[in-house]
């Protein structure tokens, strides 16, 4: 018989250790008023076992007519172990009734003998076995079957736990009493062990010898075969109704959402995220049971129309069991949408970007089919002049020429194109100066390329003409690149008005130069100006403002030069004024900027007051993460500029804080 937890193991060891001595050593004094000298000296073992046997040891017990515990019915029967002036009697303890308290000996004089110390009890919980149902031998169940559990002292046990399920507590059990208890096999049981627990913290616990074994639900196998996704499928077996839910590889179906369920049949349609594989019932306690294998369908019998197709027209996929799309990929394309989806069809728009080559159908399991298609291709029929001087316009005529994005002449001068009518037919562009040789690629929106040959020709222009400026803007007193073809005609070369005076190099295809310095910023056109007074005009051209050093402008409060590293404290050797003329003069508006630079390790603020000393903004860089702190000139810092004065200074702002590693401070209109 297993015995409870170890905690009441040791508490049932210890209590049988106390049996060893007797619950009183000749604390219970005769009462005999007739003299015969009877007494209760002891009485053991204490705690008794309910059922057990008691000692009792004292004087003359053999003159006891009966002996009373509490709560149970008088007791006349015993046992003479020993007479006389050292006697020893023994009786049976009742089962049932008896309560702890003070033992009552009855002389046959009519005399009482009360013991000082009470009696106490000993409850060892056992059980003796277990069956499901009627048959007193059966070890196996379904869920919800009846188990009754025998034993002794079971109804001081208020739980019950089978394995893999939650304590059922008392008052769901079917029966309970000192020697049965009757509880339901929950749907979440496995097979093992059961245990009986008192639901208390820390509290007895005692288990069954021998497992219950659950049934596992019986299922008719299902052959391999190919299956849609959304058709029903019928599973046959037993206990069905333990089932929970149907498992598919990439997908479950709850029982909640069976089409049907009995106890020897489930009807589940099959999700559209289930794949090949082997699927199962799943029971209520977790047990898998497989059924067999399947393999989902995928469209076939695919066919793309029209084909070739032109990007951005639609394209209709048709084919057998095409509702199972639920995406489309064009190749190349970076997105693609499906603008229908029916039993035998789907349709797509042609992404601008797509290539031809193979579309990717996907299906909710991810699965995947592919479908070939081409592509419609500009066409070009002539081009009006044939022959013309690099610098001069030609007009391109052709089929699907809407597809072009730009065309590449010999040199590799790229020129973006033109539609003159507004359609397919027809491009007008102007070939680049520096062209010469024959023949052009058309570069199509998606990336890729037609070339056509021998229908043009490009005579090299004597002009003077620019291929590309390096870099495309910059600022004043900046070195820029200018590369093109006969440079050795130019006499002068302006950006905008602004003459360049100073040529770092010069060759007949490459020009080397500085932005004039007294250039302001805006967007320029590149002229150049032949021997013989003609002007030209290039590209264009941006010049971007410059960043003032204001270190070069504005000294510390303390007259003390700004140096790098700088560091802004809140003394006037760390802080300084910024007027509102020079400002002014370096074109501030809003949108201009203060820009910080710093070693990025480098946290702090900066506090950026008005005239009046009313804080602005405090920009900073609390993290040590970044390479520069900017502040944007909003209306605060316009109205510093333009509103608010101190009454005796040109003050526009003052800057202090707490923010070391400055390598810059610089003011860029």
């Amino acid at each position: 018989m297993k015995k409870i937890s170890k905690i009441f193991a040791m508490l049932v060891v210890a209590l049988v250790g106390l049996s060893l001595t007797a619950c009183s050593d000749g604390d219970d004094l005769s009462t005999d008023q007739y003299g015969n000298e009877i007494s209760l000296q002891s009485f053991g073992p204490c705690p008794v076992l309910r059922g057990g046997t008691l000692y009792l040891y004292g004087s003359n017990l053999d003159q006891i007519e009966e002996i009373d515990l509490p709560g149970a019915d008088p007791i006349t029967a015993y046992e003479i172990l020993q007479s006389g002036k050292q006697s020893k009697i023994s009786i049976q303890v009742p089962a049932e009734k008896c309560e702890p308290g003070q033992i009552v000996l009855k002389t046959k004089k009519g005399g009482e003998i009360t013991s000082i110390t009470p009696i106490t009890y000993r409850e060892d919980i056992e059980i003796k076995d277990f069956y499901v149902g009627d048959n007193e031998s059966s070890k196996v169940g379904n869920v919800g079957d009846v188990v009754t559990i025998k034993g002794d002292y079971l109804n001081l046990m208020h739980g019950v736990i089978f394995a893999g399920s939650d304590t059922i507590k008392e008052a769901e059990f079917v029966g309970h009493d000192r020697y049965t208890i009757q509880v339901k096999i929950p749907a979440e049981a496995r097979t093992g062990v059961i245990t009986l627990t008192d639901t208390s913290k820390d509290g007895a616990s005692l288990e069954t010898k021998e497992e219950l074994t659950i049934n596992t639900p019986e299922v008719t196998p299902i052959k391999d075969r190919n299956i849609k996704a959304g058709e029903v499928l019928s599973i046959k077996g037993a206990s069905f109704d333990q089932i929970a839910s149907v498992k598919f590889e990439g997908a479950t179906v709850d029982a909640a959402d069976f089409k049907s369920q009995s106890a020897v049949e489930i009807t589940v349609a099959v999700p559209a995220k289930a794949t090949d594989g082997t699927f199962y019932v799943v029971t209520k306690s977790g047990i898998e049971v497989p059924v067999g294998n399947i393999i989902t369908v995928v469209p076939t019998q695919l066919v793309a129309t029209p084909n070739p197709v032109k990007n951005g027209a639609e394209l209709t996929i048709t084919g057998k069991d095409m509702d199972l799309i639920t995406g489309i990929a064009f190749p190349k394309a970076a997105e693609s949408k499906l603008n229908k989806v029916e039993t035998t069809k789907v349709t797509s728009t042609v992404p601008e970007d797509a290539q031809e080559g193979d579309i990717t159908l996907s299906l909710a399991n991810g699965k995947t089919v592919t479908v070939a298609y081409t592509l419609v291709k500009p066409t070009v029929a002539s081009c009006t002049p044939a022959a013309i001087t690099a610098g001069e316009k030609t007009i391109i005529k052709g089929t699907d020429l809407d597809l072009v994005k730009s065309i590449t002449f010999p040199g590799d001068q790229e020129q973006t194109v033109e539609d003159v009518k507004g359609t397919a037919t027809t491009l007008a562009v102007t070939v680049p100066a520096a062209c010469q040789g024959t023949g052009f690629k058309l570069n199509l929106k998606n990336g890729t390329t037609i070339e056509v040959k021998d229908m043009l020709t490009i005579k090299a222009a004597t002009d003077p003409a620019i291929a590309s400026i390096t870099p495309g803007e910059a600022c004043a007193g900046d070195q820029i690149t200018i590369n093109g073809k006969n440079f050795q005609n130019i006499e002068t070369l302006y950006i905008g008005t602004y003459k360049v005076t100073r040529f770092d190099e010069r060759s007949n295809n490459k020009i080397v130069c500085k932005v004039p310095a007294e250039a302001t910023a805006g967007a320029y056109k590149i002229i150049m100006e032949t021997p013989d007074g003609n002007k030209i005009e290039g590209a264009n051209f941006k010049v971007v403002p410059a960043e003032k050093d204001l270190a070069d402008y504005i000294v510390n409060m303390d007259n003390s030069a700004i140096k790098y590293p700088y560091a802004f404290t809140w003394g006037d050797d760390g802080r300084f004024r910024i007027n509102k003329a020079d400002l002014k003069k370096w074109g501030v508006k809003l949108g201009s900027q203060l820009i910080f630079y710093k070693d990025k390790s480098v946290k702090g603020q900066v506090q950026i007051n008005n005239a009046n000393w009313g804080g602005i903004d405090s920009p900073a860089d609390w993290n040590g993460t970044e390479d520069k702190v900017v502040k944007v000139f909003d209306a605060a810092m316009m109205e510093a500029v333009n509103d608010i004065s101190d009454g005796w200074s040109d003050t526009a702002f003052i800057l202090q804080g707490d923010l070391t590693g400055i390598t810059k401070i610089a003011f860029l209109p």
